[in-house]
């Protein structure tokens, strides 16, 4: 959370530092002389290629957090009959992006882009806490066995998106910003490393347990993904835009996790199986245009010479 917070008012700063600067460079002094009446001074071409680049700190989300028992051949999530089962949490940490994009500037509002970005550093964790009655009871003993799982992996992903942004008019007030929406579709392959399961527990028949655990292979799964945008644009020049911004990151489900005990390396009958994740992200972008005609110097002004 600090390190979001961080990166939110460095691209606040960034933004309203360079405003301020493009003001005083505009700001009229004494020893300039005044505009010509009806002197005119074409616009700035806005279309053409661009390059861009992206860094963001995204506050991650999990969906559905399963559990599954092979059972005949089949994968059949807990509880299991004659059990209960509950997950008592589930988390995932922030993860860290960057990003490199092209895209094309049509005119003053419309644009598109392709991006690639490499996201690390989430951590996932979940705790889960399961009954059952062991048959037969060990020891001629009553009642049911119980166990809690801690479940601990990391998540990296890359995401391709081909994006769309729609500008929404520049206001000068407070330094020419342009904000600006946008959409996204695109793949995600999302992978998870060093996932393991430790447990612990009590059998009524032989006490306190303390399973040796099991772990996962390094996984990967690629899935549709969709993106939402919003931020605002000041562009520092002809040739280079700052972009601060929020985007919605949809990147599907993570790979399911096939449980292998931690003696033998064998197969168990259990996965892990986790739906659905997104991220809230925080983004600083920088965008540099490409077209060489955009940023010549600008022709003179032709007055208008008023006649009595």
């Amino acid at each position: 959370m600090r390190s979001l917070k961080t990166l939110a008012l460095a691209g606040v700063s960034a933004v309203v530092l360079a405003a301020a600067a493009s003001a005083a460079d505009h700001t009229p002094s004494i020893l300039t002389a005044p505009p010509l009446v009806g002197a005119q001074v074409p616009a700035a071409d806005t279309t053409g290629w661009y390059l861009r680049g992206d860094i963001g700190v995204g506050m991650n989300t999990l969906g559905r957090f399963n559990v599954l028992t092979d059972v005949s051949g089949v994968a059949t999530p807990q509880p299991l009959a004659g059990t209960t089962w509950a997950l008592r949490s589930k988390s995932v940490s922030e993860a860290v992006s960057i990003g490199l994009g092209a895209g094309y500037s049509f005119n003053s509002w419309l644009r598109a882009d392709v991006t690639v970005d490499y996201r690390a550093g989430a951590r996932m964790r979940a705790l889960d806490f399961a009954t059952w009655s062991p048959d037969p009871m060990p020891g001629g003993q009553s009642g049911p066995s119980q166990l809690t799982n801690s479940y601990n992996g990391d998540i990296r992903s890359i995401v391709a998106l081909f994006n769309a942004y729609a500008d929404l008019g520049t206001f000068c007030a407070l330094g020419c910003l342009t904000p600006y929406v946008g959409a996204g579709v695109g793949v995600a392959q999302n992978m998870v490393l060093n996932f393991t399961d430790q447990g612990a527990g009590l059998n009524p028949g032989l006490g306190p347990i303390v399973p040796l655990g099991a772990y996962a292979r390094t996984s990967a799964k690629t899935n549709f993904a969709w993106a939402l945008m919003a931020g605002l644009g000041y562009r520092v020049n002809e040739r280079v835009a700052l972009e601060l911004g929020y985007r919605y990151l949809n990147m599907g489900d993570l790979p399911t996790m096939r449980l292998l005990d931690a003696t033998t390396g064998a197969n168990t009958p259990n996965q892990i199986r986790v739906r659905q994740y997104t991220a809230h992200e925080i983004r600083m972008g920088m965008r540099w245009m490409l077209n060489s005609d955009c940023c010549g110097a600008a022709p003179s002004p032709i007055p208008v010479i008023a006649r009595n």
